[in-house]
């Protein structure tokens, strides 16, 4: 106190203090609410379980129909994406910029995280309040946009890692990072990625957005875990398998859209909405994605079906499918490694409803998505947010 005194004066010295202590105390202090399925202080979270669909799959069709195109909406900015990343992934050193280049210099993959972020931006950015400011609609602010090039550098990263633990060969219809550049420069080509993905994220200057962004990460993580040591049968199976579905997937989707919301500067209520239709789209992708796993083909897809099957994992095909055929017990158990093991699951899981009913679970939350997005405004970001929903469960691939 006494140095600090001498060189600023007695009541700067007390001031300075005083914030010392302030700032001290909200250390750990949480910014924002950071939702968790685990957390029951957080915003709502529902597994569906327990509901069915409300639609014909020909009414989610014809919603698709008649809207605009969300991913022809954000086309303009999404078309400077890989641009931007690629420029945010400069490195003096050649083979690791080459390697967390390496998706983006194909230009390939659904985008879909970037597209919701910039969607969700565009839809909240038309609400009449915003408009009457800016006057101007149907756009996203530079933040946001840089919001959906991190959305994308974090999902991508995910990847790198993933392929490594499932040892997979191909991703995107092409050869996956880890046959290309080895499985150690994979990690740290994911692990570059995400170096510079929160620097980026720092420089936003939003300290809730940090935060949310940075929860992210460490969700992505709980979710390989829980996926390494899964349970094995019943309700609560399934409800575990939800839940990691919600850190491996769902969690990014929904708190970028919230922190597009956070960007933007919109109401606590506009924000609720953003997240809910981004976390209950992201559950109804996955749950889509383990189906296609069962039906689509490697052009299709982009890479080899039954993949799941083949790394020892049980998805929600397959528990639903235990309920009809117990059987699917010791060979979930003992991660269907022996010989056949893959085969006979295929073809009970083709034989129970397992399949549907991981469809019309699908359907329940990209039904609950459209409730959520539909307390916005009208305009037609929000009309194609509601569309981008009813696409994401009546795809092929």
């Amino acid at each position: 106190m006494d140095v600090i005194e001498k060189a600023v004066g007695r009541r700067a010295a007390t001031e300075f203090i005083q914030s010392m202590e302030l700032n001290s105390k909200m250390i750990d202090t949480p910014l924002i609410c950071v939702s968790d399925p685990s957390n029951a202080s957080s915003w709502e979270w529902s597994t569906g379980l327990d509901s069915k669909p409300k639609h014909s799959m020909a009414d989610l069709k014809s919603r698709v129909a008649g809207a605009r195109d969300a991913f022809q909406m954000v086309e303009k900015d999404i078309g400077t994406l890989s641009g931007g990343i690629k420029e945010l992934l400069g490195s003096d050193h050649p083979v690791l910029e080459s390697c967390a280049k390496y998706f983006f210099e194909s230009d390939g993959g659904k985008k879909i995280r970037p597209t919701m972020v910039l969607a969700i931006s565009y839809a909240l950015n038309s609400q009449p309040s915003v408009v009457a400011v800016n006057k101007a609609p149907l756009s996203a602010t530079p933040s946001q946009k840089r919001l959906a090039e991190i959305t994308e550098m974090i999902h991508t990263a995910s990847l790198f890692h993933d392929d490594v633990i499932d040892k997979a060969t191909t991703r995107r219809n092409m050869s996956s990072v880890n046959q290309v550049f080895g499985n150690k420069l994979a990690i740290l080509g994911g692990d570059f990625l995400l170096s510079r993905a929160s620097v980026s994220l720092a420089r936003l200057r939003n300290l809730e957005v940090v935060e949310l962004l940075s929860t992210v990460i460490e969700h992505l993580v709980k979710g390989e875990i829980m996926q390494m040591k899964p349970s094995s049968s019943g309700r609560s199976a399934l409800e575990y398998y939800l839940r990691k579905n919600f850190y491996k997937t769902a969690s990014l989707m929904g708190h970028s859209c919230l922190a597009a919301a956070v960007l933007g500067g919109h109401s606590e209520e506009q924000q609720r909405a953003a997240y809910l239709y981004g976390t209950y789209v992201g559950q109804a992708f996955q749950l889509i994605d383990d189906a296609l796993d069962f039906e689509g083909s490697t052009s299709s897809l982009g890479k080899a079906p039954l993949a799941d099957l083949k790394s020892g994992l049980a998805t929600a095909p397959t528990l639903f499918a235990v309920e009809e055929y117990p059987q699917l017990l010791s060979l979930i158990g003992r991660k269907f490694e022996l010989p056949g093991d893959v085969d006979e699951a295929l073809s009970l899981v083709q034989r129970s409803q397992g399949l549907q009913r991981c469809r019309d679970l699908a359907q329940v939350h990209a039904e609950r998505a459209i409730e959520a997005i539909m307390t916005l405004e009208p305009s037609p970001a929000r009309d194609s947010l509601v569309a981008l929903a009813c696409k994401v469960v009546t795809r092929t691939y």
